[in-house]
């Protein structure tokens, strides 16, 4: 039969044929930045215990941000919203500023909590830290938000 032949033909042919058995090289990622300040600000996860003196509130989740060293960015929750946006630091000075937004998402009596956050990064001015704590001050010294090293 015709196609026996010809399967048979294929068959040979692909068992003498020689393969490249070399593995296929593969474009390799460069390694990963890992971020990690030495400063004890930047690069730790901070949840969020107080907002001009009211203690923060849980909604889809408790209200945290993280500080990236590498990019200055800003990224955290409100309680209900995604923040994001971009700070200046100076360790040695205690200053800090943020310029942050927020994601546009009503939760439930989420709204009151959300505008004191976001009135009060755009009003920090120093920090301090207390062990575990980070306070955001306002240019009079003012404690607007204390955060907590997340664990």
């Amino acid at each position: 039969n015709y196609y026996d032949i010809i399967s048979m033909s294929y068959l040979f042919l692909s068992c003498t044929e020689k393969k490249n058995l070399q593995p296929k090289r593969v474009n390799q990622l460069p390694p990963m930045q890992v971020r990690k300040s030495s400063d004890g600000v930047q690069d730790v996860d901070w949840q969020i215990i107080t907002i001009q003196n009211k203690r923060a509130l849980f909604f889809n989740q408790y209200p945290s941000f993280s500080l990236n060293s590498i990019a200055k960015t800003v990224s955290g929750h409100t309680g209900c919203n995604i923040i994001y946006g971009t700070y200046q630091y100076d360790f040695t000075q205690s200053k800090m500023s943020f310029d942050v937004m927020a994601q546009h998402t009503s939760c439930d009596k989420a709204l009151a909590q959300e505008a004191d956050l976001m009135d009060a990064m755009q009003r920090i001015e120093r920090f301090q830290i207390e062990g575990t704590n980070l306070y955001l001050l306002d240019v009079k010294g003012q404690r607007l938000i204390q955060a907590q090293r997340k664990k």
